[in-house]
C-alpha cells in the first residue's frame, strides 16, 4: 500500500496510507494548495476524497470541521485509518458526490474536489451543484487534468496554477 506524508501544520511529516488504487494529490501540490488558502478555524469539504489525505492535511493546518465524501468503501476504510492514526475526527460520508450535493443542506468555507481526471460529465455535474454547498465568501479548489475543459460559468475563476499534468483551479461563486 502506498504512503505519503503530511506537508505542514501540527502533523507535518506524519505518514498516511494512500492505497494502490487511486491517485492521491501529490505532496508538492498539497503543500502549494495550503500555502495559498487558509483553513484554520474553517469548515472543509473534500469531495471524491479517496484516502482523505487532503482532509488530513486540512486538519493538520487547523480546519475546524472536515467532511469527507466518496462512493468507494475501500477508500473510506483507508480514510478512517488515516484519521485514527492522527487521533482526529471527521465526518465520513459514503455517497456518490452528486447525490451528496443534491441532498445536503450544510454549507462550507472551503471545498476541495479531486474528481476522476477524465470524467468530464461528472465533473461538470458536480460543478453545477457546487454553489449549493458554498458559503457567501467560500472558495472551491478543483484539482484536474490540464487537458480537459470544463464549464466554469457559475464561478469566478480566481486563480489557476499548473503542476505538470495537474492544474488547480480556484473558484468563487458568482452571486
Amino acid at each position: 500500500m502506498g504512503e505519503t506524508r503530511i506537508t505542514g501544520g501540527k502533523y507535518r511529516g506524519r505518514k498516511l496510507k494512500t492505497g494502490n488504487f487511486f491517485r492521491p494529490t501529490m505532496s508538492s501540490v498539497r503543500s502549494a494548495l495550503f500555502n495559498m488558502i487558509d483553513v484554520e478555524g474553517k469548515s472543509f469539504l473534500e469531495l471524491f476524497c479517496g484516502s482523505c489525505v487532503v482532509s488530513c492535511e486540512a486538519l493538520s493546518r487547523g480546519a475546524e470541521r472536515v467532511v469527507c465524501v466518496d462512493r468507494s468503501k475501500r477508500a473510506l476504510s483507508i480514510c478512517r485509518k488515516n484519521l485514527e492514526s492522527l487521533n482526529e475526527t471527521a465526518t465520513i460520508i459514503h455517497s456518490d458526490t452528486v447525490d451528496f450535493l443534491q441532498n445536503t443542506v450544510e454549507k462550507f468555507d472551503v471545498v476541495f474536489l479531486d474528481p476522476p481526471y477524465n470524467d468530464v460529465e461528472i465533473v461538470n455535474k458536480t460543478l453545477s451543484l457546487l454553489p449549493k454547498v458554498m458559503k457567501e465568501n467560500s472558495l472551491a479548489v478543483l484539482e484536474k487534468s490540464k487537458r480537459i475543459e470544463l464549464d466554469f460559468s457559475n464561478f469566478e475563476v480566481v486563480k489557476r496554477k499548473d503542476y505538470g499534468e495537474t492544474e488547480l483551479v480556484f473558484l468563487k461563486v458568482k452571486r
